[in-house]
């Protein structure tokens, strides 16, 4: 299970980031949202926390913990993006 939730959210960030890269527009917001993103995830402990991977709200919960603040509004909605695909 933590391989594959690991690669499974990993994969989800590199499409999204990919997906936005190769967006004509550009999002600079979403491309610092994805990147803080990733790097909130690297402190998770996967061997230990439990990450819902179908549940934004509890992980907008987790990753605001980590961050030790709230989320910003383009981070929370990177993460119901990434709930969704």
């Amino acid at each position: 299970m933590y391989k594959i939730t690991k690669l499974m959210i990993q994969t989800k960030l590199l499409l999204l980031e990919y997906a936005t890269v190769n967006d004509g527009s550009q999002n600079h917001w979403k491309l610092t949202a994805i990147r803080n993103i990733r790097n909130l995830l690297l402190h998770l402990d996967l061997n230990v926390e439990v990450v819902p991977v179908n549940n934004a709200k509890r992980l907008q919960g987790l990753l605001s913990s980590f961050k030790g603040e709230d989320l910003s509004p383009e981070e929370n909605k990177l993460i119901e993006e990434l709930i969704t695909i």
